[in-house]
């Protein structure tokens, strides 16, 4: 076994695709995880090659290529932040007659830097399960490593790193594991057999003047799982149709807005759709017993929330359908909002609306906020309880109305008054019921399942209109104000 961590000494990393889309002016997203193929560069920049080996004869390195792609422990992508690409001007180091930026003598150049990446957790480690190095080569690598670490940086000059050999590979959860597959979605590129002559080509003919770009080096991808990826398949997740709002709402109208897209939606399913035929019972909830939660669509509206600067506005609205709604129903459903422009709410407020189309931002638009799978589920809505009980609910009342939403049995909670997320919403009594609705007590909650959840969630008699809406957290988030479990 082989493990390679690599520590983002600034947080940051600033890595373009191999595709050099930046330098064309094209959008670049950033190569995340930061790709073996790129490891296995620096550590031949750190120790060298052929006669310029500072340590050993680079048998390492053959070891590398031609051993199978590794394990990559790494944040999944949604918890990654992407700078916005910026063109810049820079000076050019030569002399030549005329100023540029008050610097005599210079001229100036277009520079297009790749996107700038933080992870939430600033550490990538690489794991080669079935590789295993003679004693030299393990002396030679840890050279090339701590030079690495020396020489500053993995990939541009602006992201410092340390690098160092791990005697064991750590613990690698789920959600931070991306894992070697040939069904697997994401590309990575990795070392191959030639790859070190490739990278000596390539050197010999910048020594000689010649400029080298990377996309015009061969590259060779391995198919990678995402984290996630194996605790998706083993659940059947609903199906959520988004949508995104021009404007920001407050989180007090949450109620009705989900109410007002419940009923446009069922508008617009029988004058486009259904063209005067009843609507699905999916859609209204009416001839449902007491199954579960996902009998029928709950409609919730998103608030931005879980970081410090949240205050808990809307950003946009989901229709969410259990996951064994007959396609032709989830076609109309999608048709139906396609139709949809605006919202009008009680008061006379009108919002604009538009289906998702893979927007990054607001994040609490995007899916990836309410799906990312996470033991740790947050309310961002109250979540209102399904029975009176004295004393509040307990773990085994909690159970309960995680069955009834579909979900499996938690392992503990935390209910409190008051919200346990920044950027979640106290609401009044008014803001959570509706006039028809029997009233119930409501309280914020913390659930912890045993293993990974796939979102979104919804818990609570009223989380058919949104209300009850839970966020994925890490573990160690701050909690406020007085609760119990």
């Amino acid at each position: 076994m082989l493990a390679i961590e690599v520590e983002l000494l600034a947080g940051t990393i600033r890595a373009g695709s191999p595709d050099d889309t930046a330098l064309s002016g094209g959008g670049d997203e950033g190569e995340w995880p930061p790709s073996p193929a790129r490891l296995f560069a620096a550590l031949v920049a750190g120790g060298g090659s052929r006669e310029r080996c500072i340590a050993g004869d680079a048998s390492e390195l053959v070891a590398l290529e031609t051993a199978a792609p590794p394990r990559i422990i790494a944040d999944d992508r949604s918890l990654v932040l992407g700078s916005a690409q910026r063109e810049r001007y820079v000076v050019v180091d030569k002399s030549v007659a005329g100023t540029v930026q008050d610097y005599p003598a210079r001229t100036a150049t277009l520079v297009r830097p790749a996107t700038r990446l933080a992870p939430r957790t600033p550490s990538i480690t690489y794991v080669w399960d079935d590789l295993d190095l003679d004693p030299g080569q393990l002396e030679a690598l840890q050279i090339r490593t701590a030079h690495v670490g020396y020489v500053g940086y993995l990939g541009c000059a602006d992201s410092p790193v340390r690098v160092r050999l791990r005697d064991v590979a750590p613990e690698a959860p789920a959600l931070r594991e991306w894992r070697p597959s040939e069904s697997g979605s994401a590309l990575i590129p990795v070392p191959f057999v030639g790859l070190l002559d490739v990278l000596d080509d390539a050197f010999d003919r910048f020594s000689a003047g010649e400029p080298v770009r990377r996309s015009w080096l061969p590259v060779a991808r391995a198919r990678y799982e995402e984290p996630g990826s194996a605790v998706e398949e083993s659940q059947t997740p609903p199906i959520a149709l988004w949508l995104g709002f021009g404007e920001p709402v407050p989180g007090r109208h949450a109620l009705r807005v989900t109410e007002t897209l419940k009923a446009a939606l069922l508008d617009l399913y029988d004058r486009h759709v259904a063209a005067g035929s009843a609507a699905p019972s999916v859609l209204h909830g009416h001839g449902f017993g007491q199954g579960s939660g996902y009998d029928h669509a709950c409609i919730v509206a998103l608030a931005d929330c879980g970081h410090r600067h949240a205050r808990g506005r809307l950003y946009g609205a989901a229709v969410i359908l259990p996951s064994d709604t007959p396609a032709n129903i989830v076609e109309g459903v999608r048709s139906a909002l396609f139709h949809l422009r605006t919202l009008v709410l009680p008061g006379g407020r009108v919002i604009t609306v538009w289906p998702y189309g893979g927007e990054t931002r607001p994040w609490a638009a995007n899916p990836a906020r309410w799906t990312r799978p996470s033991q740790r589920w947050v309310s961002v809505t109250p979540v209102v309880h399904e029975r009176r009980r004295r004393g509040g609910p307990d773990l085994a009342e909690v159970a309960r109305w995680c069955a009834h939403a579909g979900l499996p049995e938690p392992v503990d909670f935390t209910a409190s008054p008051v919200p346990l997320l920044d950027g979640a919403l106290t609401l009044r009594a008014h803001e959570v019921f509706h006039s028809s609705t029997s009233r119930r007590p409501y309280s914020h909650l913390e659930i912890v399942f045993a293993e990974p959840v796939v979102g979104p969630v919804v818990l609570g008699r009223m989380r058919h209109l949104g209300i009850g809406l839970m966020a994925p957290a890490a573990r160690g988030t701050q909690m406020s104000g007085e609760a119990h479990r």
